[in-house]
């Protein structure tokens, strides 16, 4: 299986900036926000688990 990770800085738009500003709540991030910043950290940790794994099979990292 293969896996694609995204960083925030992948993800960031500029649409963001022209959203209105009154719904933000006490400027913490929003619900779905928050939502993409876990899913991203569980694909990161899924592809690092991935890649040692890799690495212990075949005994060499293919990115180096």
């Amino acid at each position: 299986m293969s896996a694609v990770t995204f960083s925030p800085d992948t993800l960031s738009r500029n649409t963001r900036a022209a959203a209105p500003k009154a719904s933000k709540t006490a400027g913490g991030k929003g619900f779905f926000a928050r939502l993409m910043d876990a899913i991203i950290a569980a694909r990161m940790e899924q592809a690092e688990r991935e890649l040692s794994r890799y690495v212990q099979l075949n005994g060499r990292d293919p990115l180096n």
